[in-house]
């Protein structure tokens, strides 16, 4: 009986029996089911935040793929449902930054391709967006004036997804190229709201000009400003912050001591110095400590 209920009660198997649910309602017709996945989106907006609230990373972990195809279900019901590519851009970067980058690159990738996708999906609801994208940089530097406090969320992990593919791709001259544009996403989302989730867009611009090379302007001193900014928005409680200084910023400028003393940190911080982000805090504590026992490698 006690296998049983752990089966049943398994993340994978309660999504499996949630997506038979919503299979049954989809079944009334289009615009039902349109109906439905609307109706989806505060429950998998709850779920996430609760989440995000949890320090139970092995449940997030078992739970992401079930509900990474419970999502794609419902966008393929409702694909002009902002929030739902929203939700989806942000679990396919969670996934692949928490977990998968350091066992397979390859599928990291993917995953953060697939996120870029449905950010700019989410983006493309602001008519001159889909317009201007696919323009040269000048026109792409345009485009994004028009985009506002609306599109910040989706700018943001549009953002987020595109860089850390850039950062595993740092050899290949196509994927460089690409580093302007995100570039100009991370500086508007910066101008519009920097201290959105505790200055995300500050940690992702700052790490980008840590690993962009210097001959594409790359600059550890807009870096460290960025860096600066962020410690300063979360009051040093979002320990990522922490992560991504070190793992960028400390190697580019190759600061062993540095390096060691802000993953250091973020070792000894308590998980509720942030209650709203545990996870994200514990899943820094997890892969600083990986990163941190690297260090005769990295410098």
């Amino acid at each position: 009986m006690r296998n049983q209920r752990s089966q049943f009660h398994s993340p994978a198997r309660a999504s499996f029996i949630l997506a038979l649910c919503l299979a049954a309602l989809f079944a009334g017709g289009c615009s039902t089911s349109r109906f439905a996945a609307g109706a989806m989106v505060p429950i998998l907006e709850n779920a996430r935040d609760a989440a995000l609230e949890s320090k139970d990373v092995p449940t997030f972990r078992a739970a992401a793929p079930s509900n990474i195809f419970l999502i794609e279900g419902l966008i393929r019901t409702d694909p002009d449902n902002r929030r739902l590519r929203l939700s989806a851009s942000m679990l396919y970067f969670s996934y692949g930054f928490a977990f998968i980058e350091e066992e397979d690159e390859a599928y990291a990738s993917y995953l953060y391709l697939q996120g870029l996708s449905h950010g700019k999906a989410a983006l493309f609801r602001n008519k001159k967006v889909r317009e201007m994208w696919d323009g040269n940089v000048r026109t792409f530097s345009d485009m994004a004036t028009f985009l506002n406090e609306k599109d910040l969320p989706a700018l943001v992990w549009t953002a987020a997804n595109w860089s850390q593919f850039v950062s595993l791709h740092l050899d290949s001259t196509e994927v460089l190229l690409d580093i302007p544009r995100v570039t100009v996403l991370l500086e508007r989302a910066v101008e519009l709201d920097g201290a959105y989730f505790e200055g995300l867009p500050h940690i992702i611009l700052g790490s980008l000009h840590a690993f962009r090379p210097p001959l594409m302007g790359g600059s550890p001193e807009k870096s460290k400003e960025n860096f600066d900014s962020a410690f300063e928005i979360s009051e040093r409680k979002f320990l990522l912050t922490n992560y991504f200084f070190a793992r960028h910023y400390c190697y580019r400028i190759q600061d062993a001591d540095m390096f060691k003393e802000m993953l250091e940190e973020i070792l000894l911080q308590p998980l509720s110095i942030l209650p709203r982000y545990r996870l994200l805090n514990e899943i820094a504590k997890r892969k600083g400590k990986i990163l941190l026992g690297e260090v005769d490698e990295l410098f």
